[in-house]
């Protein structure tokens, strides 16, 4: 693995992530940001270990591959193992600190999904987070717009934090139905990328558990 470096722009939008594994709705989400924010790069960092349920039994360094494997195309993308290398819990703030450390002068915006962006004060320092990024909640079609209008105006007030929302196209693809596919011997042809799905049989992922 090698790390992306955060010296190398001055505005990015970084999306957090199992990535387990990588789909079509993950990629049309970070497209979509990086054509309607004005950043350098749209950063995917797949998550080392999660602070509060296990997201994810796949590999770290596999996950990675994959996500790398499936932007490499793309210059719009590019990918980080921040997260992965830094070992411990996986906590947002920290890494947005971590990143803060290497590049002081870097403007973030930090994407989500709604019902995470909602339930934002469960997170941990929120103030903090807020303080050190802006964030940019994704939502599929037909998402209740109104509950994150009032969300943001609850944030701007309590956090002073400032968050957008922005509505992405194939967002209702779920990695665990993936896996499930998977095992169960199904095609998950036009639901992930190409590259991505010949690493998954190159290395035999999702057979089992």
């Amino acid at each position: 693995m090698d790390g992306f470096d955060f010296k190398s722009c001055g505005r990015i939008a970084l999306v957090g992530g199992a990535f387990d594994p990588v789909h079509f709705g993950h990629l049309a989400a970070a497209q979509t940001v990086y054509e309607n924010f004005d950043v350098d790069r749209v950063v995917l960092m797949p998550l080392g270990d999660a602070p509060h349920k296990s997201l994810s039994s796949t590999p770290a360094a596999e996950r990675y591959e994959m996500v790398r494997e499936a932007v490499r195309d793309n210059p719009a993308l590019a990918v980080s193992d921040m997260e992965i290398r830094r070992g411990g819990k996986t906590y947002t703030v920290d890494t947005l600190r971590q990143i803060k450390d290497i590049n002081p002068d870097m403007d973030i915006y930090f994407v989500m999904g709604a019902d995470e962006f909602k339930a934002i004060d469960t997170w941990r320092e929120p103030e903090s987070l807020f303080s050190l990024c802006r964030v940019i909640a994704v939502s599929r079609p037909g998402y209740d717009t109104a509950s994150l209008i009032k969300k943001t105006a609850e944030v701007k007030e309590r956090y002073g934090g400032e968050a957008s929302f922005l509505e992405v196209p194939s967002l209702d693809i779920s990695s665990s139905d993936l896996r499930k596919r998977i095992r169960d011997g199904r095609s998950v042809k036009y639901l992930i990328p190409k590259e991505a799905e010949e690493y998954i049989i190159r290395h035999d992922l999702y057979k089992e558990g």
